[in-house]
């Protein structure tokens, strides 16, 4: 997942992945990818660490499956975030990852124009 920034996107994704492939009905380990240029965007998607106004945006059951509440935050439990790597990437300019089998970058296309959206379409 390319252009994170504080990884709500890539910490969602992990949950639906989570949820449509529980551990013990598949071999395959899932594993999201997630990279920004931001090196302080990286640290927050690290921490896990979200403020109490995610409540409007996350689910009860979600925020009890895979958030712990503490000091008025919401955590994201260690298990869902070993599921989640996060890494300082330009995607512009540093090489690109290989072996990948899904490429997401809503967050980031929409901030680039036409003839440079098509460079990074092609880089995967």
């Amino acid at each position: 997942m390319a252009g994170c920034a504080t990884g709500e996107e890539a910490y969602s994704l992990a949950m639906l992945l989570s949820e449509a492939l529980p551990d013990h009905s598949t071999s395959a380990q899932v594993q999201v990818f997630a990279t920004d240029i931001d090196d302080r965007a990286i640290e927050v998607a690290r921490s896990g660490r979200y403020p109490e106004s995610i409540l409007t945006d996350v689910p009860p059951t979600r925020l009890r499956q895979f958030f712990t509440h503490t000091r008025g935050a919401y955590i994201v439990n260690k298990s869902l975030r070993e599921k989640v790597l996060f890494a300082a990437h330009n995607i512009l300019r540093d090489p690109p990852f290989s072996q990948l089998d899904l490429v997401s970058c809503r967050n980031l296309l929409i901030y680039l124009d036409r003839s440079v959206q098509r460079q990074v379409l092609q880089t995967f």
